[in-house]
């Protein structure tokens, strides 16, 4: 047998040999290296060939490691239409031994004469699939499965060949697929190095895709979100639908340390919990109002006392050792701490302030949710002047990090879907950091506006304008005094 799979690729306009694009080429390259990943996942922008790779790569590996495969995706019909559509499609049909349409099952010749079985199988009962011997799996639109899923097909690759599992998808924002693939923060043992490094990403953005027509993706880049844009064309994780706060970009507001002067005003916003982690943020702020956190400190299941004086059954340290001494202007707290607990007559907030300073400036904070998060919005947007915003973060604080970038709004049902306000509600998961930068942020004053926004509602006509006019004429005389112009 004697088949050149590359013509599984399609033909480029242009006359060049067919063959995969370059992210198509380091996904499959990592997948059929025995050495290379155990999981692959290429997430990919509308367009970047993510089920035509999976596919094309699957079938590569049926024939030249024979065994059984499978396929699978959340749901029968897009797994029947799309998926199994597109395998038939890319595979040579002399590479095709029998195809059990009932059964859900193609049976591909391999090397030496052998055949591989290649099972389709919707994933949305993955129970069903505990009784397979797998030689290798794939999960198409993997964010649309559960991580249940997943794992369980993880337990499945015990038969010959490479037992590699690879996924493709669109992505879904901080979902199970992150903290597998991207973050890995569950892997930080003793042999976490080895076990990160088997869990590969290859993102690949639409604009790499030399087969799609001519002005697709930048037709649609004229009319889409910019966080659609980040997600479905760039490929990104940190962009989703019902992002709270999308202005958050990684690049421009997460800064490296640096020393903070002695006179700048330091703040503490605080989100207390017990199951719940607690967290403290500490701030900086410049003379000029701009805001740089640069603490945190992110526990659960600690005791009051211990968050103030240290774990010592952990070895570590408490807010008071790791504020050395700071002058902090004012610490604002969720007022709900006042409540007072069961029989005892104190709230969270009285044990607070027995294990604290007798001069602690604590205080109760705003916890107006949605005038909050449009304070915090303010801090994050970019003035159009200075090209800068007035809210950074010290890469040292990667629970607010992490936060910020999967803070998200309900979904609303199907049936609340034009009878509801959208983005009402932000989901209460994982939101400690960020109430607790809520909290910090409503107690400073208001970004200001600037010029444009003031003169825009005033009438130049008017005597305010007229007075307006004026001012500006003994600020810039040498230039148009005019602001509405």
């Amino acid at each position: 047998m004697n088949i050149d799979l590359s013509l599984c690729f399609p033909q480029p306009e242009n006359g060049a040999k067919r063959g995969p694009l370059p992210k198509q080429y380091e996904f499959m390259k990592s997948v059929l290296d025995p050495k290379g990943s155990k999981y692959v996942l290429y997430c990919g922008g509308i367009g970047s060939g993510k089920t035509m790779i999976g596919c094309i790569t699957m079938l590569t590996m049926a024939v030249m490691h024979p065994g059984d495969y499978l396929i699978g995706r959340q749901y029968a019909p897009e797994l029947k239409i799309t998926t199994l559509k597109t395998f038939l499609e890319i595979c040579p049909k002399e590479l095709i031994d029998e195809y059990r349409v009932a059964d859900g099952i193609v049976r591909i010749k391999a090397v030496g004469g052998a055949v591989s079985n290649i099972i389709f199988r919707q994933l949305e009962e993955p129970d069903k699939l505990r009784s397979l011997n797998l030689s290798g799996f794939y999960i198409d639109e993997s964010s649309q499965v559960s991580e249940q899923a997943f794992m369980l097909l993880q337990g499945r690759l015990r038969g010959k060949g490479l037992r590699k599992g690879i996924l493709t998808t669109n992505p879904n924002g901080h979902d199970w697929q992150y903290q597998w693939f991207v973050k890995q923060d569950m892997f930080n043992g003793a042999n976490g190095h080895a076990a990160k490094a088997q869990f590969k990403l290859v993102r690949a953005p639409s604009t790499e895709n030399v087969h799609l027509p001519d002005g697709y993706v930048s037709g649609i880049m004229q009319t889409w979100s910019p966080e659609r844009i980040k997600r479905e064309i760039e490929g990104s994780y940190d962009a989703f639908e019902g992002q709270v706060y999308h202005e958050f970009r990684r690049d421009l507001h997460v800064i490296q340390p640096f020393v903070i002067p002695t006179p700048w005003t330091r703040v503490i916003g605080i989100d207390h919990g017990y199951r719940n982690p607690t967290c403290w943020l500490w701030a900086a702020i410049d003379y000029d109002e701009n805001i740089y956190i640069y603490r945190e400190f992110y526990e659960r299941e600690w005791l009051i006392e211990e968050i103030c004086k240290g774990n010592q059954k952990k070895n570590q340290a408490g807010v008071m050792q790791l504020m050395k001494g700071e002058k902090i202007e004012q610490a604002r707290m969720d007022p709900s701490t006042r409540a007072v607990r069961g029989t005892s007559g104190l709230s969270d907030w009285d044990t607070y302030l027995d294990h604290l300073p007798k001069d602690f400036p604590m205080l109760p904070a705003n916890n107006e949710k949605t005038a909050g998060i449009d304070r915090v919005k303010s801090y994050f947007k970019v003035n159009e002047k200075t090209n800068k915003p007035r809210l950074y973060i010290f890469n040292t604080c990667p629970n607010l990090i992490d936060e910020l970038s999967r803070y998200r709004y309900k979904e609303l049902t199907s049936g609340q879907v034009g009878n509801t306000n959208e983005k009402e509600e932000p989901l209460k998961v994982d939101d400690h950091a960020c109430d607790a930068l809520r909290y910090l942020i409503m107690s400073r004053p208001e970004a200001p506006k600037n010029d444009e926004e003031i003169w825009k509602n005033i009438d130049k006509n008017s005597m305010q304008g007229r007075l307006i006019q004026e001012l500006q004429s003994f600020k810039k005389p040498k230039l148009n005094s005019d602001p509405w112009e």
